[in-house]
Protein backbone atom coordinates (compact mmCIF):
# COMPACT_ATOMS: atom_id res chain seq x y z
CA UNK A 1 0.00 0.00 0.00
CA UNK A 2 1.16 3.20 -0.98
CA UNK A 3 1.43 5.55 1.76
CA UNK A 4 -1.50 8.49 1.71
CA UNK A 5 -0.48 11.78 0.22
CA UNK A 6 -2.61 14.92 0.28
CA UNK A 7 -3.33 15.96 -3.65
CA UNK A 8 -3.35 18.99 -4.22
CA UNK A 9 -6.35 20.92 -6.29
CA UNK A 10 -5.26 21.84 -9.54
CA UNK A 11 -5.22 25.57 -10.71
CA UNK A 12 -7.53 27.52 -12.59
CA UNK A 13 -5.38 27.51 -15.58
CA UNK A 14 -5.15 23.72 -15.63
CA UNK A 15 -8.56 23.78 -16.87
CA UNK A 16 -9.05 26.54 -18.65
CA UNK A 17 -9.11 25.84 -22.26
CA UNK A 18 -11.75 23.68 -22.02
CA UNK A 19 -13.87 26.90 -20.18
CA UNK A 20 -15.76 27.33 -24.17
CA UNK A 21 -17.36 24.09 -24.15
CA UNK A 22 -20.54 24.83 -26.11
CA UNK A 23 -22.71 27.93 -26.08
CA UNK A 24 -26.16 26.14 -27.62
CA UNK A 25 -28.72 26.24 -24.82
CA UNK A 26 -32.62 25.97 -24.65
CA UNK A 27 -32.75 30.04 -23.85
CA UNK A 28 -29.97 30.88 -27.19
CA UNK A 29 -32.06 34.17 -27.73
CA UNK A 30 -30.38 37.38 -29.21
CA UNK A 31 -29.92 38.74 -25.55
CA UNK A 32 -28.31 35.46 -24.54
CA UNK A 33 -26.00 35.60 -27.59
CA UNK A 34 -24.90 39.19 -26.53
CA UNK A 35 -24.25 38.05 -22.90
CA UNK A 36 -22.19 35.12 -24.37
CA UNK A 37 -20.39 37.33 -26.87
CA UNK A 38 -20.09 39.89 -23.63
CA UNK A 39 -18.40 36.82 -21.17
CA UNK A 40 -16.13 36.02 -23.98
CA UNK A 41 -14.92 38.62 -24.26
CA UNK A 42 -14.20 39.64 -20.21
CA UNK A 43 -12.46 36.20 -20.60
CA UNK A 44 -10.17 36.90 -23.20
CA UNK A 45 -9.18 40.22 -20.89
CA UNK A 46 -8.59 38.16 -18.37
CA UNK A 47 -11.60 40.18 -16.35
CA UNK A 48 -12.50 36.76 -14.71
CA UNK A 49 -15.17 38.19 -11.78
CA UNK A 50 -16.91 40.28 -14.78
CA UNK A 51 -17.46 37.23 -16.81
CA UNK A 52 -19.05 35.44 -13.89
CA UNK A 53 -21.34 38.00 -13.36
CA UNK A 54 -22.14 38.12 -16.80
CA UNK A 55 -22.59 33.57 -17.03
CA UNK A 56 -24.18 34.13 -14.25
CA UNK A 57 -27.00 36.32 -15.76
CA UNK A 58 -27.11 33.96 -18.66
CA UNK A 59 -28.09 30.91 -16.20
CA UNK A 60 -31.03 33.46 -15.05
CA UNK A 61 -32.18 33.16 -18.18
CA UNK A 62 -30.67 29.80 -20.14
CA UNK A 63 -30.40 27.65 -16.83
CA UNK A 64 -28.85 24.21 -18.79
CA UNK A 65 -25.90 26.76 -20.90
CA UNK A 66 -22.88 24.87 -20.76
CA UNK A 67 -20.52 27.24 -21.48
CA UNK A 68 -21.72 28.94 -18.63
CA UNK A 69 -21.93 25.87 -16.53
CA UNK A 70 -18.75 24.96 -17.60
CA UNK A 71 -16.98 28.38 -17.00
CA UNK A 72 -18.58 28.60 -13.38
CA UNK A 73 -17.61 25.18 -12.36
CA UNK A 74 -13.93 25.92 -13.31
CA UNK A 75 -13.94 29.42 -11.33
CA UNK A 76 -15.89 27.41 -8.46
CA UNK A 77 -13.16 24.76 -8.88
CA UNK A 78 -10.33 27.65 -8.10
CA UNK A 79 -12.39 29.19 -5.48
CA UNK A 80 -11.87 25.65 -3.55
CA UNK A 81 -15.53 24.95 -3.66
CA UNK A 82 -15.46 21.93 -5.20
CA UNK A 83 -18.96 20.54 -4.17
CA UNK A 84 -20.41 23.52 -6.46
CA UNK A 85 -17.75 22.96 -8.95
CA UNK A 86 -18.94 19.44 -9.79
CA UNK A 87 -22.85 20.64 -9.58
CA UNK A 88 -21.92 22.97 -12.26
CA UNK A 89 -20.08 19.91 -14.25
CA UNK A 90 -22.79 17.32 -13.85
CA UNK A 91 -25.59 19.86 -14.47
CA UNK A 92 -23.49 20.52 -18.04
CA UNK A 93 -23.36 17.07 -18.54
CA UNK A 94 -26.50 16.37 -18.83
CA UNK A 95 -26.71 18.49 -21.93
CA UNK A 96 -23.60 17.23 -23.08
CA UNK A 97 -23.16 13.48 -21.99
CA UNK A 98 -20.41 12.52 -24.25
CA UNK A 99 -18.06 15.43 -23.93
CA UNK A 100 -14.68 14.05 -22.51
CA UNK A 101 -13.36 17.54 -21.13
CA UNK A 102 -16.62 17.88 -18.80
CA UNK A 103 -15.71 14.54 -17.44
CA UNK A 104 -12.61 15.69 -17.11
CA UNK A 105 -13.18 18.78 -15.20
CA UNK A 106 -15.95 16.71 -12.99
CA UNK A 107 -12.97 14.64 -12.36
CA UNK A 108 -10.96 17.58 -11.37
CA UNK A 109 -13.15 18.72 -8.79
CA UNK A 110 -14.16 14.86 -7.22
CA UNK A 111 -10.07 14.31 -7.15
CA UNK A 112 -10.26 18.16 -5.09
CA UNK A 113 -13.18 16.90 -2.85
CA UNK A 114 -11.46 13.86 -1.63
CA UNK A 115 -14.00 11.33 -3.70
CA UNK A 116 -10.63 9.77 -5.23
CA UNK A 117 -13.40 6.80 -6.25
CA UNK A 118 -15.83 8.83 -7.95
CA UNK A 119 -12.84 11.04 -9.70
CA UNK A 120 -11.21 7.94 -11.18
CA UNK A 121 -14.94 7.07 -12.15
CA UNK A 122 -14.87 10.56 -13.78
CA UNK A 123 -11.37 10.23 -15.98
CA UNK A 124 -12.69 6.69 -17.10
CA UNK A 125 -15.51 8.23 -18.61
CA UNK A 126 -13.32 11.00 -20.25
CA UNK A 127 -11.11 8.48 -21.48
CA UNK A 128 -13.43 6.16 -23.05
CA UNK A 129 -14.71 9.57 -25.08
CA UNK A 130 -11.55 10.37 -25.80
CA UNK A 131 -8.26 7.49 -25.75
CA UNK A 132 -6.07 10.29 -26.42
CA UNK A 133 -6.26 12.70 -23.14
CA UNK A 134 -2.65 12.42 -21.39
CA UNK A 135 -4.12 14.91 -18.75
CA UNK A 136 -6.87 13.05 -18.01
CA UNK A 137 -4.31 10.13 -17.85
CA UNK A 138 -2.06 11.68 -15.58
CA UNK A 139 -5.08 12.77 -13.34
CA UNK A 140 -6.03 9.31 -13.28
CA UNK A 141 -2.52 7.70 -12.25
CA UNK A 142 -2.23 9.84 -9.28
CA UNK A 143 -5.39 8.93 -7.69
CA UNK A 144 -4.52 5.23 -8.52
CA UNK A 145 -1.11 5.99 -6.79
CA UNK A 146 -2.65 7.55 -4.04
CA UNK A 147 -5.43 4.59 -3.59
CA UNK A 148 -1.93 2.28 -3.49
CA UNK A 149 -2.71 0.72 -6.82
CA UNK A 150 0.88 0.98 -8.40
CA UNK A 151 0.74 -1.01 -11.23
CA UNK A 152 -2.46 0.60 -12.62
CA UNK A 153 -0.67 4.12 -11.95
CA UNK A 154 2.02 3.09 -13.65
CA UNK A 155 0.17 1.87 -17.10
CA UNK A 156 -1.43 5.34 -17.01
CA UNK A 157 1.58 7.51 -16.41
CA UNK A 158 3.43 5.48 -19.31
CA UNK A 159 0.18 5.93 -21.75
CA UNK A 160 0.04 9.67 -20.38
CA UNK A 161 3.37 9.94 -21.12
CA UNK A 162 3.63 8.27 -24.88
CA UNK A 163 0.54 10.91 -25.30
CA UNK A 164 2.45 13.80 -23.94
CA UNK A 165 5.17 12.91 -26.27
CA UNK A 166 3.14 12.35 -29.40
CA UNK A 167 1.76 15.92 -28.75
CA UNK A 168 5.19 17.67 -28.18
CA UNK A 169 4.20 18.23 -24.26
CA UNK A 170 7.54 16.71 -22.87
CA UNK A 171 9.37 19.34 -25.19
CA UNK A 172 7.42 22.31 -24.27
CA UNK A 173 7.23 21.04 -20.56
CA UNK A 174 7.96 24.46 -19.25
CA UNK A 175 5.19 26.19 -20.64
CA UNK A 176 2.62 23.83 -19.12
CA UNK A 177 1.01 24.89 -15.81
CA UNK A 178 2.91 24.18 -12.55
CA UNK A 179 0.16 21.54 -11.63
CA UNK A 180 0.09 19.46 -15.15
CA UNK A 181 4.17 20.10 -14.73
CA UNK A 182 4.24 18.08 -11.99
CA UNK A 183 2.22 15.49 -13.05
CA UNK A 184 4.29 15.01 -15.76
CA UNK A 185 7.28 14.87 -13.07
CA UNK A 186 5.49 12.58 -11.18
CA UNK A 187 4.77 10.25 -13.94
CA UNK A 188 8.24 10.34 -15.23
CA UNK A 189 9.67 9.43 -11.94
CA UNK A 190 7.57 6.67 -11.01
CA UNK A 191 7.50 5.12 -14.70
CA UNK A 192 11.31 5.44 -14.60
CA UNK A 193 11.43 3.29 -11.50
CA UNK A 194 8.95 0.51 -12.56
CA UNK A 195 11.23 0.15 -15.76
CA UNK A 196 14.72 0.11 -14.05
CA UNK A 197 12.81 -3.03 -11.92
CA UNK A 198 11.68 -4.78 -14.40
CA UNK A 199 14.68 -4.32 -16.43
CA UNK A 200 16.88 -5.36 -13.67
CA UNK A 201 14.86 -8.83 -13.33
CA UNK A 202 15.20 -9.09 -16.52
CA UNK A 203 18.97 -8.80 -16.58
CA UNK A 204 19.32 -10.80 -13.72
CA UNK A 205 20.33 -14.25 -15.73
CA UNK A 206 22.75 -12.34 -17.92
CA UNK A 207 24.52 -10.62 -15.13
CA UNK A 208 24.29 -14.12 -13.23
CA UNK A 209 26.33 -16.12 -16.51
CA UNK A 210 28.46 -13.30 -17.52
CA UNK A 211 29.20 -11.20 -14.34
CA UNK A 212 28.48 -7.72 -12.96
CA UNK A 213 31.85 -6.24 -14.70
CA UNK A 214 30.85 -7.71 -18.07
CA UNK A 215 27.87 -5.53 -17.76
CA UNK A 216 29.49 -2.44 -16.52
CA UNK A 217 29.24 -0.65 -19.55
CA UNK A 218 25.48 -1.83 -20.03
CA UNK A 219 24.86 -0.56 -16.42
CA UNK A 220 26.35 2.82 -17.40
CA UNK A 221 24.12 2.59 -20.40
CA UNK A 222 20.78 2.30 -18.18
CA UNK A 223 22.26 5.16 -16.01
CA UNK A 224 22.60 7.30 -18.36
CA UNK A 225 19.14 6.49 -20.02
CA UNK A 226 17.34 6.87 -16.67
CA UNK A 227 19.04 9.88 -16.12
CA UNK A 228 20.90 8.86 -12.81
CA UNK A 229 23.91 9.85 -14.85
CA UNK A 230 24.65 12.66 -17.10
CA UNK A 231 24.51 12.58 -20.52
CA UNK A 232 27.74 11.48 -22.55
CA UNK A 233 29.64 14.03 -24.53
CA UNK A 234 28.42 12.88 -28.43
CA UNK A 235 30.34 13.55 -31.81
CA UNK A 236 27.95 17.12 -32.68
CA UNK A 237 26.13 14.93 -35.93
CA UNK A 238 25.45 12.07 -33.68
CA UNK A 239 22.02 11.74 -31.86
CA UNK A 240 20.37 8.34 -31.01
CA UNK A 241 16.82 8.35 -30.15
CA UNK A 242 16.24 5.87 -28.18
CA UNK A 243 19.47 5.32 -26.07
CA UNK A 244 23.60 5.50 -26.10
CA UNK A 245 26.02 2.91 -25.27
CA UNK A 246 28.79 4.41 -23.90
CA UNK A 247 32.78 4.34 -23.93
CA UNK A 248 32.51 3.13 -27.67
CA UNK A 249 34.41 4.68 -30.03
CA UNK A 250 32.11 7.00 -32.25
CA UNK A 251 32.67 6.56 -36.16
CA UNK A 252 29.91 7.76 -38.72
CA UNK A 253 31.75 5.02 -40.89
CA UNK A 254 33.14 1.72 -40.33
CA UNK A 255 35.64 0.22 -42.39
CA UNK A 256 35.09 -2.89 -44.48
CA UNK A 257 38.08 -4.51 -42.72
CA UNK A 258 36.58 -4.77 -39.50
CA UNK A 259 34.02 -7.60 -40.71
CA UNK A 260 35.59 -10.39 -42.22
CA UNK A 261 32.72 -12.46 -42.75
CA UNK A 262 31.87 -9.86 -45.69
CA UNK A 263 34.33 -10.86 -48.59
CA UNK A 264 31.93 -14.36 -48.77
CA UNK A 265 28.78 -12.16 -48.97
CA UNK A 266 30.17 -10.04 -51.53
CA UNK A 267 31.43 -13.17 -53.30
CA UNK A 268 27.43 -13.72 -53.45
CA UNK A 269 26.85 -10.75 -55.15
CA UNK A 270 25.51 -11.76 -58.99
CA UNK A 271 23.34 -14.61 -57.32
CA UNK A 272 21.87 -12.13 -55.13
CA UNK A 273 21.41 -9.24 -57.68
CA UNK A 274 20.00 -12.19 -60.25
CA UNK A 275 16.76 -12.66 -57.89
CA UNK A 276 16.44 -9.08 -57.45
CA UNK A 277 16.00 -8.88 -61.37
CA UNK A 278 13.26 -11.27 -60.92
CA UNK A 279 11.33 -9.75 -58.35
CA UNK A 280 11.60 -6.24 -59.85
CA UNK A 281 10.44 -7.60 -62.84
CA UNK A 282 7.26 -8.93 -61.09
CA UNK A 283 7.03 -5.99 -59.56
CA UNK A 284 5.21 -8.32 -56.62
CA UNK A 285 5.83 -8.23 -52.78
CA UNK A 286 7.21 -3.83 -52.50
CA UNK A 287 6.07 -1.95 -49.94
CA UNK A 288 6.77 1.67 -49.28
CA UNK A 289 9.84 1.59 -46.34
CA UNK A 290 7.97 4.90 -44.78
CA UNK A 291 4.48 4.21 -43.69
CA UNK A 292 3.73 6.92 -41.29
CA UNK A 293 -0.15 7.79 -40.50
CA UNK A 294 -0.82 10.95 -42.30
CA UNK A 295 -1.62 12.51 -38.91
CA UNK A 296 1.21 11.84 -37.59
CA UNK A 297 3.79 14.74 -36.31
CA UNK A 298 6.62 13.29 -38.03
CA UNK A 299 4.61 12.72 -41.50
CA UNK A 300 5.31 16.13 -42.91
CA UNK A 301 8.93 15.81 -42.76
CA UNK A 302 9.03 12.36 -44.72
CA UNK A 303 5.78 13.54 -47.01
CA UNK A 304 8.12 12.95 -50.09
CA UNK A 305 9.17 9.40 -49.30
CA UNK A 306 5.56 8.46 -47.05
CA UNK A 307 3.39 6.23 -48.33
CA UNK A 308 5.30 6.36 -51.63
CA UNK A 309 6.67 3.31 -54.03
CA UNK A 310 9.71 6.54 -54.42
CA UNK A 311 11.29 4.44 -51.53
CA UNK A 312 10.22 0.99 -51.66
CA UNK A 313 11.38 -2.09 -49.76
CA UNK A 314 11.42 -6.18 -50.44
CA UNK A 315 11.22 -7.35 -47.09
CA UNK A 316 13.06 -10.31 -46.02
CA UNK A 317 12.75 -9.45 -42.32
CA UNK A 318 10.76 -6.82 -40.32
CA UNK A 319 10.85 -5.81 -36.78
CA UNK A 320 12.17 -9.12 -36.71
CA UNK A 321 9.19 -11.14 -38.75
CA UNK A 322 10.39 -13.20 -41.30
CA UNK A 323 8.60 -12.72 -44.74
CA UNK A 324 8.63 -16.79 -45.59
CA UNK A 325 7.32 -16.02 -49.28
CA UNK A 326 9.71 -13.48 -49.99
CA UNK A 327 12.69 -15.92 -48.80
CA UNK A 328 11.07 -18.55 -51.28
CA UNK A 329 10.93 -16.19 -53.81
CA UNK A 330 14.98 -15.81 -53.40
CA UNK A 331 16.58 -18.65 -52.29
CA UNK A 332 20.23 -17.67 -52.71
CA UNK A 333 19.66 -14.45 -50.74
CA UNK A 334 17.73 -16.58 -48.02
CA UNK A 335 20.51 -18.74 -47.58
CA UNK A 336 23.36 -16.21 -47.84
CA UNK A 337 21.46 -14.07 -45.14
CA UNK A 338 21.19 -17.28 -42.87
CA UNK A 339 24.77 -17.66 -42.88
CA UNK A 340 25.36 -13.19 -41.75
CA UNK A 341 25.88 -12.11 -38.20
CA UNK A 342 22.74 -10.33 -37.76
CA UNK A 343 21.23 -8.72 -34.89
CA UNK A 344 18.62 -11.00 -33.44
CA UNK A 345 16.20 -9.53 -30.83
CA UNK A 346 12.60 -10.41 -30.75
CA UNK A 347 10.26 -8.42 -31.90
CA UNK A 348 12.57 -5.63 -33.59
CA UNK A 349 15.54 -7.18 -35.37
CA UNK A 350 16.45 -8.69 -38.08
CA UNK A 351 15.48 -5.73 -40.28
CA UNK A 352 17.10 -7.06 -44.31
CA UNK A 353 15.29 -5.91 -47.38
CA UNK A 354 16.10 -4.81 -50.77
CA UNK A 355 16.00 -1.13 -50.49
CA UNK A 356 14.86 0.36 -53.95
CA UNK A 357 15.01 4.09 -54.59
CA UNK A 358 13.72 5.63 -57.65
CA UNK A 359 14.93 8.62 -59.87
CA UNK A 360 15.31 11.70 -58.83
CA UNK A 361 14.53 10.56 -55.16
CA UNK A 362 15.55 12.13 -51.65
CA UNK A 363 15.54 10.19 -48.31
CA UNK A 364 16.05 13.29 -45.76
CA UNK A 365 18.59 13.81 -43.22
CA UNK A 366 17.68 11.34 -40.25
CA UNK A 367 18.91 9.14 -36.91
CA UNK A 368 18.64 6.03 -35.62
CA UNK A 369 17.89 4.59 -32.33
CA UNK A 370 20.94 3.28 -30.60
CA UNK A 371 24.83 3.34 -31.13
CA UNK A 372 25.18 -0.72 -30.55
CA UNK A 373 23.74 -0.94 -33.75
CA UNK A 374 25.38 -1.07 -37.40
CA UNK A 375 23.72 -0.76 -40.50
CA UNK A 376 25.11 -2.39 -43.57
CA UNK A 377 24.87 -2.24 -47.06
CA UNK A 378 25.34 -4.32 -50.40
CA UNK A 379 25.01 -2.26 -53.25
CA UNK A 380 23.56 -4.31 -55.90
CA UNK A 381 22.56 -1.76 -58.50
CA UNK A 382 24.01 1.84 -58.47
CA UNK A 383 23.60 4.33 -61.28
CA UNK A 384 25.36 7.27 -61.63
CA UNK A 385 24.56 10.24 -59.52
CA UNK A 386 23.89 8.57 -56.42
CA UNK A 387 25.17 8.58 -53.06
CA UNK A 388 25.08 8.69 -49.29
CA UNK A 389 26.25 10.97 -46.82
CA UNK A 390 26.70 9.64 -43.02
CA UNK A 391 28.26 12.34 -39.98
CA UNK A 392 28.93 14.99 -42.65
CA UNK A 393 31.12 12.46 -45.38
CA UNK A 394 29.62 11.18 -48.73
CA UNK A 395 30.12 8.20 -49.76
CA UNK A 396 29.70 6.46 -53.17
CA UNK A 397 28.47 3.19 -53.60
CA UNK A 398 30.27 0.19 -55.71
CA UNK A 399 28.40 -2.45 -57.09
CA UNK A 400 29.41 -5.21 -54.85
CA UNK A 401 31.43 -3.65 -52.15
CA UNK A 402 29.85 -3.68 -48.34
CA UNK A 403 29.06 -0.55 -46.38
CA UNK A 404 28.54 0.11 -42.62
CA UNK A 405 27.67 2.83 -40.89
CA UNK A 406 26.41 3.71 -37.38
CA UNK A 407 23.09 5.03 -38.07
CA UNK A 408 22.66 7.28 -35.43
CA UNK A 409 24.66 9.69 -37.53
CA UNK A 410 22.70 11.97 -39.39
CA UNK A 411 22.84 10.45 -42.97
CA UNK A 412 20.69 11.26 -45.88
CA UNK A 413 20.66 9.35 -49.32
CA UNK A 414 19.31 10.19 -52.97
CA UNK A 415 19.53 8.82 -56.96
CA UNK A 416 19.62 11.81 -58.98
CA UNK A 417 19.72 9.46 -62.09
CA UNK A 418 17.40 8.35 -64.44
CA UNK A 419 17.30 4.75 -63.04
CA UNK A 420 16.70 2.88 -60.17
CA UNK A 421 18.95 2.50 -57.55
CA UNK A 422 18.95 -1.21 -55.24
CA UNK A 423 21.23 -2.12 -52.24
CA UNK A 424 20.53 -4.89 -49.94
CA UNK A 425 20.15 -3.57 -46.04
CA UNK A 426 20.73 -5.07 -42.79
CA UNK A 427 21.86 -4.33 -39.30
CA UNK A 428 24.56 -6.33 -37.41
CA UNK A 429 26.41 -5.57 -33.73
CA UNK A 430 28.22 -3.04 -33.59
CA UNK A 431 32.01 -4.89 -33.13
CA UNK A 432 32.50 -2.78 -30.21
CA UNK A 433 30.64 -4.67 -28.13
CA UNK A 434 31.39 -7.87 -26.28
CA UNK A 435 29.02 -10.90 -26.46
CA UNK A 436 27.93 -10.48 -22.96
CA UNK A 437 27.20 -6.84 -23.68
CA UNK A 438 25.23 -7.99 -26.86
CA UNK A 439 22.91 -10.48 -24.57
CA UNK A 440 22.47 -7.68 -22.07
CA UNK A 441 21.36 -5.02 -24.89
CA UNK A 442 19.07 -7.94 -26.72
CA UNK A 443 17.27 -8.58 -23.17
CA UNK A 444 17.17 -4.68 -23.12
CA UNK A 445 15.57 -3.88 -26.50
CA UNK A 446 13.49 -6.62 -25.66
CA UNK A 447 12.28 -6.16 -22.42
CA UNK A 448 11.45 -2.35 -22.92
CA UNK A 449 8.80 -3.45 -25.71
CA UNK A 450 7.65 -6.16 -22.98
CA UNK A 451 7.03 -3.85 -20.27
CA UNK A 452 5.06 -1.41 -22.38
CA UNK A 453 3.23 -3.81 -23.73
CA UNK A 454 2.08 -4.66 -20.52
CA UNK A 455 1.56 -1.02 -19.49
CA UNK A 456 -0.70 -0.82 -22.68
CA UNK A 457 1.70 0.15 -25.34
CA UNK A 458 1.68 -2.73 -27.77
CA UNK A 459 4.51 -1.96 -30.75
CA UNK A 460 6.34 0.14 -29.13
CA UNK A 461 10.08 -0.19 -27.87
CA UNK A 462 9.67 2.95 -25.27
CA UNK A 463 7.64 5.40 -24.07
CA UNK A 464 9.59 8.92 -22.28
CA UNK A 465 12.03 8.69 -19.67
Amino acid sequence: MAPCRRIAPPTPCECHEDVGLNSQSAGNSADIASLIQQAQESTRQGAWSQAATLYHRILESSPDNVEALGFLGIQALSAGEFERSAAYFERALQQHPDDASLYKNLGLALRARGAFTEALAAFDQALRRKQEFPVALLHKGAILEHLGRQDEAVSAYVRALAQAEQFGLLLHSATLPDSVRNLLNRALHSAQQAREHWLARALAPVRKRYGSEALRRVDRCLAIHHGREPKIQMHPRQHPTLMTFPDIPAHGWHEHDAFPWMAELERHTDAIRTELLEVLHDDAGFRPFVEIPKDHPGADYWRAVNQSPSWNAFFFFRDGKRFEENHRRCPATSAVLDSLPLIRVAEHSPEVFFSVLKPDTHIPVHTGVINCRLVAHLPLIIPPACGITVGGETRSWREGECMVFDDTFEHEAWNRSDRTRVVLIFDIWNPYLTVAEQAAMRVVVEELGHFNEAHGLKGQIYASS
